[in-house]
């Protein structure tokens, strides 16, 4: 297998990984989440090895992935938007679509076989991740929280009025 990032080739042990973006994430008090649902399968299927497999993150790298042996199997952490484009095996880019949340994506790139109905290919595998302090996290975290402090307040008025019913009939009653 072989790697290049931006027309230069990179070892695996070099691509960043999610651990490593975790790692960066937490000592900035922050880390990333993963996005419920988003782990998809995508296959770009090719006539015969190597496969060449181009794509572009969010932030305009362009990456390629050669896999060139049936073991190869390759995993990256890359920043990236509500979908990536894979381009290989023909003219017609294949599709991933995420959540609209997505900052980045841990995706595996493996060979897959074929048979007598479809050619052999490269196995994408994609997982959706988002940084745990976003804005629209934030929001609709503070909307629950305002929601349930509200509901509890309400709660607490309730829980007055019926004291104060509760006293007032014991003393229409006299006792």
């Amino acid at each position: 297998m072989r790697i290049f990032q931006n027309d230069k080739q990179i070892s695996k042990r070099a691509a960043p990984t999610l651990e490593g973006l975790r790692h960066l994430y937490r000592e900035a008090n922050n880390d990333l989440q993963y996005i419920e649902g988003s782990r998809t399968y995508d296959t770009v299927r090719y006539g015969s090895m190597p496969f060449v497999l181009r794509f572009s993150d969010r932030h305009n790298n362009d990456w390629k992935i050669e896999v060139t042996e049936t073991h190869d199997d390759f995993s990256i952490c890359i920043p990236c938007g509500p979908q990536i484009l894979w381009y290989g095996g023909n003219d017609s880019p294949t599709r991933t679509g995420s959540d609209a949340q997505t900052d980045w994506a841990q995706v595996q790139f493996s060979y897959t076989g074929g048979n007598m109905f479809q050619c052999a290919g490269i196995r994408i595998q994609f997982n959706g991740y988002k940084e745990k302090n976003a804005s629209e996290w934030t929001v609709n975290k503070e909307r629950w929280e305002t929601c349930l402090d509200m509901a509890k307040k309400g709660t607490e008025i309730t829980g007055a009025v019926l004291d104060q019913i509760e006293q007032g009939t014991k003393i229409a009653k006299g006792m």
